[in-house]
């Protein structure tokens, strides 16, 4: 009965822990994946010319 007790104890904290690891790994939703720029604002980056410097 002490097994099942011990046993159902580790269950319990293991999801606990599943659990927050999942929360703790979402993206936080108020950033934006281009980081506050638009995809047509990259295109000109690469055409610097690095040769120039």
């Amino acid at each position: 009965m002490e097994t099942l007790i011990v046993v159902g104890a580790v269950i319990v904290v293991l999801g606990i822990v599943v659990a927050v690891v999942q929360f703790a790994s979402r993206p936080p939703k108020d950033i934006e994946p281009w980081g506050g720029r638009d995809a047509e604002d990259h295109e000109d980056d690469w055409r610097d010319d690095y040769r120039d410097s």
